[in-house]
C-alpha cells in the first residue's frame, strides 16, 4: 500500500511561528523604508553643483593686450582638459593661467580656486599678473603667505582665491577634514612649474582626490625649466598637453644678440647719491649685523647681498618653527628679517632708480614696522625736504643721449623699458624739454591705440615698464634703451633680443657704476647659460599618450556650451574715457541713449563689451553686480577686431 504524499497546507508549529516572525519583520522594514526613502545617487553627488548658468554661457578673454594668436586656444582648451601648458616666456603663461582662473571663478560662485608655486617669487608674479590682466575681486583673494597658522581655516572658510607655497599647501591640506571642511569646493588648481618639486605636488593632488573628484588641474612651466617625466603626467591628472616654442625653427644663437648694436653706458653716482647710499646701509647693516650674531645669515659683502638670498634664509629658519622649535627671540628675529629684507631692497631701489623711486617704494609699502624705526623716519623726511638737480646721475645723461639722438635721426623711433614706473615717470619730464620727441608712456590697460601711434610715426619715443613690453607686438624698433633690468636676467636678454630681424635696431644699456654695472657684464658673458630652451623638456621617443590620463573631469553641465568672449578689462571707470557710440543703442547699461554713463565708484569695473546681447553679470553670493558691461558698436572701437578660431562669430 503505498503512502499518501502529505498535504501542502498541513505545517508543522514551529515552522508557522518562523514564517510569522519573518513576515513582521519584512513589513517593519518595508515600513521604515518609506518613512526614511534612501538617497538616489543623483541626490548624493552633484558634480555641477554651484555652477551659474548665466556667467557659464561665455568665457571671457582680454584684448588689452596684444597676444599670440595661439594662446585663446590654448586657454580654452585649459576650462575643458586638465592640462600640462608649456610656453616660450613668464608673461604667456602667466597670462593663460589667469583667464583659466578668472573664468573658473566666474562660472562657480562658490567655488575655490588655488595657484601653488614652489618659489615666493612665482607667487609674487602671478597675483601681479591677475591684477594686471584679469582683475579678480581683491575682497576674494588672500596670500596664504601672510596668514597666521591660527587664522587659516577661517580664510579657507571665507575666500575663493588662494595663493600658496607647495609647503604650506601640504601642511594645511593634510589636516583633518573637521578643521578642512572646504577642500570639497575646490573647482581649480594650479601648480606653477609642477617638475620642481615632484614629490610635494604629486601628494597635494592626491590628497585633494580624497575630497572632491570634479576639479580642473592646470600645470604651468616655460620651455627653459627642467624636464618633465612622463611618469607623472598620470600622476598629475593630466589628459592634454599644450606646447609653443619661443622659436621654433633657430637656435637662440641664430637671433639672440648676432648683427646687433649694443652700447654699454655706465654712469657714476656722485657724491651726493654716494651720501645718501652711505646712510642707508648704516640703518640697514643693524639688523643684518643681529642676523649675523645670532647665525641666521651669512657673512658676505652688503653690495653683493641679495633680497632673494635673506627670504631664502628667513624661509629656513620658518621650516624650523614647523619642528616644535622656537627661539625665546623669535619676535626680535622675524622684525630682524623683515627689516633687513624691506632696507635692503629700498638700497638697490636707491642705488638704480634714484630718490624719487625710494621714496615711492616705501609710501606704497606703508609698513608699520618700516615706520616705527625713529632713524630711518629721519632718512626717509631728510630725502622728502632735500632739492635735487636730478633723481640720479642717469636721467640727466638719458636726457642728453636722446636730445642728440632725435636731432641726428629726425625719423627714428625709441622703445625705452624702464624697471619701476617712477623711472619712467621722471624719463617722461625729461622728454618734454626735447623739442623734436613725440612721446607717450605705457603702463597698463588699453594700449592698442599708442602702440598703432608709434607704429604709424605718430610718435616717436615709447616708454613701457618690463611688465607691459614683452606682450606688445611692435615691429621694428630703431632703438632700444633699458633702464637698470638686471634683476631678471632671462627678460634682460629677451629685450636685447626684440629687434631681431633683417635690420636689428641699435641696443642702449644704462647702469650705476659698481655692482649693476657688474651685473650686466656678467649675463652679457654668460648669455647663452641665461637664455636658452630645452628641446627636451618632454621625454623624447616616449608614447605620452599611454602615460595620461584618458578623461578629465567635467566642470560644465550637459548643454552648455561656452562662448569665447573678446572684452577689454582695463577701461578707465569715468564717463569721458569711454567712448561710447552716439547711434541708438549704444549707450551704456541703464543710461538714455545717446548719452554717456555715469562714473562709477567703489570696486565696480566697467568691461567694454564687443558682442552687446549679454546683461550685466552678478555675483551669485550678495546679489552686487562685480562688473557693468557697456556696448559699444565695432566701428567705434580703437582697435579692429580680428576674433581668432576660439571665437564664435558674431
Amino acid at each position: 500500500m503505498m503512502n499518501s504524499p502529505p498535504m501542502m497546507d498541513q505545517q508543522s508549529p514551529n515552522c508557522s511561528a518562523s514564517l510569522m516572525e519573518g513576515f513582521l519583520q519584512e513589513a517593519q522594514r518595508k515600513s521604515q523604508s518609506f518613512e526614511q526613502p534612501a538617497p538616489e545617487p543623483e541626490m548624493l553627488h552633484n558634480p555641477y553643483a554651484g555652477f551659474d548658468p548665466h556667467a557659464g554661457i561665455n568665457w571671457l578673454f582680454p584684448i588689452d593686450f596684444t597676444s599670440s594668436e595661439y594662446l585663446p586656444l590654448i586657454a580654452e582648451k585649459c576650462l575643458y582638459h586638465n592640462s600640462l601648458v608649456i610656453l616660450p616666456n613668464k608673461n604667456e603663461k602667466s597670462f593663460v593661467t589667469a583667464i583659466t582662473m578668472y573664468n573658473i571663478y566666474r562660472w562657480y560662485p562658490l567655488g575655490k580656486i588655488i595657484y601653488v608655486a614652489p618659489k615666493r617669487a612665482m607667487i609674487d608674479d602671478q597675483k601681479a599678473a591677475c591684477e594686471r590682466f584679469m582683475k579678480l575681486a581683491p575682497t576674494d583673494v588672500v596670500d596664504m603667505h601672510s596668514v597666521k597658522v591660527h587664522e587659516r581655516a577661517r580664510y579657507w572658510m571665507g575666500k575663493r582665491v588662494f595663493f600658496i607655497s607647495s609647503t604650506m599647501m601640504i601642511s594645511d591640506i593634510n589636516r583633518s577634514a573637521q578643521d578642512m571642511p572646504v577642500m570639497d569646493k575646490v573647482k581649480l588648481i594650479v601648480i606653477d612649474e609642477p617638475q620642481l618639486d615632484q614629490r610635494a605636488h604629486a601628494k597635494i593632488i592626491q590628497k585633494l582626490l580624497e575630497f572632491t573628484k570634479n576639479f580642473r588641474v592646470l600645470c604651468v612651466s616655460t620651455t627653459s625649466s627642467k624636464t618633465v617625466e612622463a611618469n607623472l603626467l598620470k600622476t598629475w591628472l593630466i589628459s592634454n598637453i599644450e606646447l609653443q616654442w619661443g622659436n621654433p625653427h633657430e637656435t637662440p644663437e641664430d637671433w639672440l644678440m648676432n648683427k646687433k648694436e649694443i652700447s654699454h653706458i655706465s654712469v657714476p653716482p656722485g657724491p651726493s647719491l654716494e651720501a645718501l647710499l652711505m646712510e642707508l646701509k648704516e640703518i640697514a647693516q643693524r639688523y643684518m649685523q643681529k642676523l649675523l650674531v645670532s647665525k641666521l645669515i651669512a657673512k658676505g659683502e652688503f653690495e653683493r647681498i641679495s633680497v632673494e638670498q635673506i627670504q631664502q634664509e628667513r624661509n629656513r629658519y620658518e621650516q624650523t618653527i614647523l619642528t616644535g622649535v622656537l627661539r625665546k627671540d623669535h619676535h626680535d628675529v622675524m622684525l630682524n628679517f623683515h627689516m633687513t629684507e624691506k632696507l635692503l631692497r629700498g638700497y638697490h631701489i636707491l642705488q638704480r632708480d634714484g630718490i624719487v623711486s625710494i621714496l615711492e617704494h616705501f609710501i606704497r609699502e606703508n609698513d608699520v614696522l618700516v615706520q616705527a624705526d625713529p632713524k630711518l623716519a629721519t632718512y626717509l623726511l631728510k630725502l622728502r625736504r632735500g632739492t635735487y638737480t636730478s633723481p640720479h646721475p642717469k636721467f640727466q645723461t638719458l636726457e642728453n643721449f636722446l636730445r642728440e639722438f632725435h636731432q641726428r635721426r629726425a625719423d627714428a623711433n625709441v622703445l625705452i623699458v624702464v624697471e619701476r614706473v617712477e623711472s619712467g615717470a621722471v624719463i617722461l619730464q625729461n622728454l618734454r624739454k626735447i623739442q623734436e620727441s613725440k612721446f607717450k608712456m605705457i603702463i597698463d590697460g588699453n594700449y592698442s591705440q599708442d602702440v598703432e601711434q608709434f607704429r604709424s610715426g605718430m610718435l616717436n619715443t615709447l616708454i613701457v615698464t618690463v611688465q607691459v613690453e614683452p606682450v606688445l607686438e611692435i615691429g621694428k624698433i630703431d632703438l632700444i634703451v633699458l633702464f637698470n633690468m638686471t634683476s631678471q636676467p632671462r627678460e634682460f636678454l629677451a629685450h636685447i633680443a626684440r629687434t631681431r630681424g633683417s635690420d636689428p635696431g641699435a641696443i642702449v644699456i644704462f647702469s650705476t657704476d659698481g655692482t649693476e654695472q657688474q651685473e650686466i657684464d656678467n649675463v652679457m658673458k654668460t648669455r647663452r647659460l641665461f637664455y636658452y630652451e630645452n628641446r627636451n623638456i618632454l621625454p623624447i621617443g616616449v608614447d605620452l599618450s599611454q602615460m595620461m590620463m584618458h578623461v578629465s573631469p567635467g566642470l560644465i553641465p550637459p548643454g552648455f556650451q561656452p562662448k569665447g568672449r573678446q572684452i577689454y578689462f582695463n577701461i578707465p571707470t569715468t564717463s569721458q574715457n569711454v567712448a561710447v557710440g552716439e547711434q541708438p543703442g549704444t549707450s551704456g547699461i541703464g543710461a538714455p541713449a545717446g548719452t554717456s554713463p555715469s562714473p562709477q565708484v567703489g570696486e565696480k569695473r566697467k568691461i567694454v563689451e564687443v558682442l552687446a546681447d549679454v546683461p550685466a553679470t552678478y555675483d551669485a553670493v550678495n546679489g552686487q553686480t562685480y562688473y557693468e558691461v557697456v556696448s559699444l558698436k565695432q566701428q567705434n572701437l580703437d582697435i579692429p577686431l580680428s576674433p581668432g578660431p576660439a571665437f564664435t562669430a558674431t
